[in-house]
């Protein structure tokens, strides 16, 4: 028994993956047990909290699908959604038909494009209203043919028309289908492994259900490392933002730091949902799942495409600290020229009060130059207030200017 059931012997099983922008709420549970995949004695090292987890699964009409291209009856058809440890979740479609694999084609087409109504409705509909959220299928997905054995004379014409999902003319040494060793050491067994498109023939059951658990993981960091990288876009845009130049120090060390936190919690997601997942033969002591585990992620380029992602990471984080270390030199200097106006002001106060408690002295003086019957207000006296007035506006000038200096500075080096 595996886990979508016995497979027909002459028949063939499609089984459609996609991404989904819908992710694991805190209170959905997994599946029974009864659902769960059986995976023969590496089944300990699947089910554990690090693979993924059946959700929901929908036993369909296969009398009401109607497809686009495809024409010919089904013999079952199945809606799945699965659960991987990052909380995202996975649709998958099963699709058991009674003919021979060469005949699938149209039906990979219309599937990989989900070109096809299930009693009136579009899969993706039917899939959101089962996860209990909103919107469609995400570009990432991947295909599996599962079938008996080939024939050894046709077997590679036939993989390559199925993986291509077309009958043309083509040079082999161009090809991006990867062969894993493990799945063809057997004369019985194929394995073929392209980006979309992945044909298994004459596998064990459990196998199959192995292979089936690393193209749903293989899917999901794949949305997952397209969504880091959207991301990581809208950080750069953030970080040139055009009002910029109208923040001040205070509020652009805040976005700047708010941008850090992003940026941090980016990393980590990437490390985790993606660069983790590359090696299954960490978790699983099983040759041929982690063959077709390496080979898959390979083809798809998932770590090529994790590297660079880590790269725009670590080179936007270098900016923000290198923006942060101006800032804080900017703050440095606002700090030290706001010192030396405290202290331009401490002296003037001093120098002021010097000239003006002489003048207040004077007047208290019981001397003869005061006459006592001669206002302090008389024309005699303004020459010693003229200079009062004189001592007190070359302070308050030479604060004004010191200020007015300082904030042209300062918005110089903030441009």
């Amino acid at each position: 028994m595996t886990l979508f059931g016995i497979r027909p012997e002459q028949g063939v099983r499609l089984t459609n993956i996609f991404a989904t922008p819908w992710h694991m709420t805190d209170g959905a549970e997994a599946a029974s047990a009864g659902e769960r995949p059986r995976l023969g004695r590496p089944e300990t090292y699947f089910t554990g909290s690090a693979t993924p987890q059946v959700l929901h699964k929908l036993a369909l009409d296969h009398h009401k699908i109607e497809f686009e291209s495809w024409d010919r009856p089904l013999a079952s058809a199945r809606l799945w959604l699965f659960a991987v440890p990052s909380t995202q979740i996975v649709a998958v479609l099963t699709l058991d038909v009674e003919d021979e694999l060469a005949d699938t084609v149209d039906l990979l087409e219309d599937c990989f494009y989900a070109d096809l109504k299930i009693d009136g409705r579009s899969l993706e509909e039917v899939a959101a209203e089962l996860a209990g959220g909103t919107g469609g299928f995400f570009p990432e997905r991947h295909q599996l043919a599962f079938s008996s054995q080939l024939p050894p004379e046709t077997s590679d014409d036939l993989v390559q028309r199925v993986i291509y999902r077309g009958d043309l003319p083509e040079r082999e040494e161009f090809s991006t289908i990867t062969y894993p060793s493990e799945l063809n050491r057997r004369p019985e067994t194929t394995a073929a492994v392209g980006p979309y498109v992945s044909v298994l023939c004459g596998q064990p059951k459990y196998v199959e259900d192995g292979i089936f658990l690393s193209a749903v993981q293989g899917v999901a960091s794949a949305a997952r490392l397209r969504e880091i990288r959207s991301v990581a876009y809208q950080a750069v845009e953030a970080f040139r933002g055009r009002d910029r130049g109208w923040q001040d120090t205070r509020e652009r060390r805040r976005s700047l730091e708010s941008l850090t936190d992003q940026l941090g919690d980016l990393e980590l997601d990437l490390s985790y949902s993606v660069e983790a997942t590359a090696d299954l033969g960490m978790m699983v002591p099983s040759l041929r799942v982690a063959g077709y585990h390496d080979a898959l992620y390979s083809t798809m380029g998932l770590v090529g495409k994790a590297e660079n992602v880590a790269r725009m990471l670590e080179r936007l984080a270098r900016a923000i600290r290198a923006e942060l270390t101006s800032i804080e030199s900017l703050e440095r200097r606002a700090d030290e020229d706001r010192r030396l106006r405290w202290t331009v002001a401490v002296g003037f106060v001093s120098t002021v009060a010097i000239p003006v408690t002489l003048v207040l002295t004077f007047f208290g003086v019981n001397a003869r130059e005061v006459d006592v019957r001669v206002s302090m207000f008389a024309g005699q006296y303004w020459g010693i207030y003229g200079l009062t007035v004189a001592v007190v506006a070359v302070g308050v000038g030479l604060l004004l200017g010191l200020y007015l200096r300082q904030r042209h500075e300062m918005r110089r080096d903030r441009r």
